[in-house]
């Protein structure tokens, strides 16, 4: 089974469970104590029936991509329309297709936590589900310190298509360019950190970078997911996107800033040497360059099979006192 398609099970078997606990809980709050046991079973069922339904829409065909005539909705407008469908989902399973009368509490009930569902999950999906996770948990609430891999990807020839394409074709183009991204991150366990213009920073912690050398394969998964897509590109923007990368690894300071607008940011040396390393792709010829630490990290054994590297030896960049070695990474 496909790693992204584990983690959408993985996803789909959380809002069925914690679904199937909050029918049950439901029973129990709603009747006299002791709750009669055909009413906790009602409950699980019930409850597991409905996020059965609605998890399968959320994970597999929303998440996954398949309703994209869903992103030209506004954010209203996408919950008005879930909490619609998904409420006809608890009406049938509440009223059990007329063999049974639910109260009109437990049908307030459950759309109530119906439309909370969509609000987070929508919130979720423009935070990013691990930047929501650790804002909810207050994870980074407190500064720490952290080794991270840190992949700058930028789209190569941008200005000039922008120019050909115009302001508004030109957005569109690199809209596509990272939603074709988008599984290839999600399949790899990244993070992304933001997108600034035509680039994309993604990051992993350590240990989660280092399995299976994912920064590595999520560059090279962008690039085949791109080549799949080139005929649609021709097509609707007369141009072949190209990509650039560095990847970069060391320590960090994560923590929450802003007021009106919470964010967790990353500090450190690290990004500005990997946006450095990016830049130096144009000089030396190489359209992903990994820094020595990034190798050390990701450790030899995980690459073979993955990435042949070149050696560029001791790479002088701008703003940087020392110079960095680095290797020109291809796919094997």
């Amino acid at each position: 089974m496909a790693a992204l398609h584990r983690e959408r099970v993985r996803l789909y078997l959380w809002i069925v469970i914690l679904s199937g606990l909050i029918g049950v809980l439901y029973n129990v709050a709603s009747n006299p104590w002791p709750p009669p046991a055909r009413d906790l079973q009602i409950g699980l069922v019930d409850g597991t029936l409905i996020a059965a339904g609605i998890g399968f829409i959320e994970v597999f065909l929303v998440n996954a991509g398949r309703l994209r005539w869903l992103a030209s909705l506004p954010f209203i407008g996408v919950v008005a329309l879930k909490t619609l469908v998904y409420g006809a989902i608890v009406l049938a399973v509440l009223t059990r297709w007329g063999t049974a009368a639910p109260t009109g509490f437990a049908i307030g009930f459950s759309m109530f936590v119906t439309f909370s569902f969509v609000v987070a999950m929508q919130i979720a999906t423009l935070l990013g589900f691990r930047t929501a996770r650790d804002l909810l948990l207050g994870r980074y609430r407190q500064p720490r310190r952290e080794r991270r891999f840190f992949l700058f990807v930028d789209v190569a020839g941008s200005t000039g298509i922008a120019e050909r394409l115009g302001p508004l074709e030109a957005h569109r183009f690199l809209a596509a360019v990272f939603a074709a991204a988008a599984e290839p991150v999600a399949a790899c366990r990244g993070e992304v950190v933001q997108y600034v213009g035509d680039e994309v920073v993604i990051t992993w912690t350590e240990a989660a970078g280092a399995v299976e050398a994912r920064p590595m394969r999520c560059f090279f998964g962008i690039e085949s997911s791109l080549l799949r897509q080139e005929r649609e590109f021709e097509e609707r923007f007369k141009t072949r996107p190209g990509l650039r990368a560095a990847l970069h690894f060391g320590e960090v300071i994560a923590g929450e800033v802003g007021v009106w607008r919470r964010a967790i940011v990353f500090h450190g040396d690290v990004m500005n040497t990997a946006s450095r390393l990016e830049n130096a792709t144009r000089e030396v010829g190489a359209r992903f360059i990994a820094s020595d630490e990034a190798l050390q990290a990701l450790g030899g054994p995980a690459l073979q099979g993955i990435a042949n590297c070149r050696d560029l030896g001791a790479l002088a960049l701008r703003g940087r006192s020392e110079a960095i070695r680095a290797y020109a990474i291809e796919s094997s």
